[in-house]
């Protein structure tokens, strides 16, 4: 059944209220529910904004939370000239510079599994980010879909990093493109990356929660002794 036709101001805060639905999915109702507030009263700009306005909703009720989380919705692409020219820190450039943490697991690595290990490393390379990212972004797609490049998750979420198109990581059709995953998920990392000097020498699974926001971030963590074995291999 079709309403009234909403003013332009409604059709705003319309808009940007669904935005903050990435939110809640990452920072939990009460944030959530004060980001959702927060955007229904915003006061009309005098143009009009379109989805830039709802996208930076989005970012600015991620940046209201507790600091525990960094995700990176809306990934910005890196310009290749730029990251070819990123001097990467020593630590950077090791598998496993601090030790891993908690129980490690382990999976049988079919052929198409391998061979999305090796896009991501591949990625990896191609930005010029070192090994320790290559093991971070593959111990992250062993967490979130066991190396396998699905078309289903939690709501819209899909492909080897459960990228969700609603919260900017692209179309549907991007995210099953294994090599545009990997290189959305790499550029969100580089981002975090930049705002955490450090992160060479943090637990993987913090870097990994980075970009990803997820509700199991520890979960990362598991995997890190058999990504490293599979970066080896694949960088070799």
């Amino acid at each position: 059944m079709t309403g009234a036709p909403r003013s332009p101001h409604a059709r705003r805060r319309h808009t940007a209220l669904l935005s903050v639905t990435c939110a809640a999915a990452v920072l939990g109702a009460g944030t959530a529910a004060a980001a959702a507030a927060s955007a229904a009263h915003v006061p009309a700009p005098h143009t009009a904004v379109g989805a830039h306005t709802a996208h930076a909703a989005v970012m600015k009720a991620r940046s209201v939370s507790s600091g525990q989380r960094r995700a990176a919705a809306a990934p910005t692409a890196v310009p290749a000239q730029k990251a070819a020219a990123t001097v990467v820190p020593p630590a950077a450039d090791q598998l496993r510079p601090v030790p891993v943490v908690g129980t490690q697991q382990s999976m049988q690595i079919t052929a198409s599994q391998y061979a999305n290990a090796a896009t991501i490393v591949h990625e990896a390379q191609a930005k010029n980010m070192g090994l320790r990212s290559a093991v971070i972004a593959v111990a992250t797609a062993m967490q979130e879909s066991r190396l396998s490049n699905l078309s289903y998750g939690t709501g819209d979420s899909l492909g080897l990093f459960q990228q969700q198109p609603d919260c900017g990581w692209g179309t549907a059709q991007q995210i099953m493109d294994p090599t545009y995953a990997a290189s959305a998920f790499l550029s969100a990392l580089q981002q975090y990356q930049a705002a955490n000097p450090g992160w060479a020498t943090q637990p993987l699974y913090v870097a990994a929660q980075g970009v990803q926001a997820s509700a199991n971030p520890v979960g990362y963590a598991q995997w890190e002794a058999q990504a490293a074995s599979l970066v080896q291999s694949i960088a070799s």
